[in-house]
């Protein structure tokens, strides 16, 4: 008797520390997120916390891009991740860059956070700092720029800004540009050291990227120009500012800068349980505060707007949540 009594004590206590086939058994998500040293790989640190406190569900963050995190979602290779909703729409309906194939898992947990905006800057040091972005791509100047790697937002949208000029990477090259791939570490590396002459990035503000890269070489930020912002604006981008000392050791610090931005949504698969996706809702949406201290460019964040311009269909559990809460009527 004492023998089956202390078996059971053991089992019971095994079951509540390892949660073997319970509700409260340790749960493990991948989170594919943007490039090492970017504002979405900082972001999703962050959020990955807060969902292992308030959700008990573990999650390991991996290195991404705007561009390939729809086709990894897709595929199985992450369970959930960033996005951004004029990408997110194209994934859906198999549109450029996805032509001909539709990645019909994807669902939207939350969005309408984390304004990113894009970043061209130049070394002022460069004949380049006297000249507007308009002048630098319709003349096909032989600028050295970095840039990030294809698949990721980035490089898909400075495609766009070349075709707004009427132009392309191998017009450029003919002309004599030269075009250095990186994350944005590398990219802050490779100004600094002088390898190029500016950078095409995106990033939340304040960028980190941007603020190293200042550090040790003067660098200048250029303007977007309002028909190449209308241009833009066809994909789903908006127009934004990057306000004075953003970057306080920039040349024109203390100007603003007009440029383009976009949003971030937080995609998860169709396949994941519908509770287990009212559960992050929950985490997420419950702690706003906590949310708003993750990244400067979450500081806006308001769980109520979260289900807005998403780019996607919401998931059945997060759609519950937002329900639930009276923000979605």
């Amino acid at each position: 008797m004492r023998t089956h009594l202390l078996r059971w004590i053991i089992l019971i206590a095994v079951v509540s520390v390892f949660g073997i086939g319970g509700a409260g058994a340790q749960q493990a998500l991948t989170w594919t997120a943007g490039p090492v040293g970017g504002g979405w790989y900082q972001m999703a640190g962050g959020f990955a916390e807060l969902i292992r406190e308030k959700a008990g569900v573990t999650v390991k963050v991996i290195p991404g891009g705007g561009t390939q995190n729809p086709a990894i979602i897709e595929k199985g290779d992450a369970d959930m991740g960033f996005g951004l909703p004029p990408l997110l729409t194209a994934a859906t309906m198999g549109e450029d860059p996805y032509t001909g194939t539709k990645h019909a898992s994807l669902r939207a947990l939350a969005g309408n956070m984390s304004l990113n905006t894009f970043h061209m800057y130049v070394g002022a040091d460069t004949p380049y700092a006297n000249m507007a972005m308009d002048e630098i791509f319709k003349g096909k100047k032989p600028i050295r720029l970095a840039v990030s790697p294809s698949g990721t937002s980035d490089e898909w949208v400075f495609r766009k800004v070349l075709e707004s000029y009427g132009t392309s990477y191998k017009d450029m090259e003919a002309a004599g540009a030269k075009f250095f791939r990186g994350n944005y570490t590398e990219q802050a590396g490779m100004f600094k050291d002088r390898n190029v002459d500016g950078t095409f990035t995106f990033l939340a503000l304040p960028g980190a990227a941007v603020t190293e890269a200042s550090v040790g070489r003067s660098l200048k930020l250029l303007t977007f120009s309002e028909p190449l912002l209308a241009y833009l604006g066809k994909f789903g981008l908006g127009k934004g500012m990057i306000p004075p000392d953003t970057y306080p050791k920039a040349a024109n610090a203390k100007e603003t800068v007009v440029s383009a931005t976009m949003g971030s949504t937080i995609v998860v698969s169709a396949k994941m349980p519908a509770d287990l996706v009212y559960r992050l809702a929950q985490a997420i949406n419950d702690n706003p505060d906590r949310v708003r201290q993750i990244h400067g460019s979450l500081k806006p964040y308001e769980p109520s707007q979260a289900f807005l311009a998403t780019g996607l269909p919401l998931h059945p559990g997060a759609e519950r949540y937002y329900r639930e809460k009276g923000y979605l009527k």
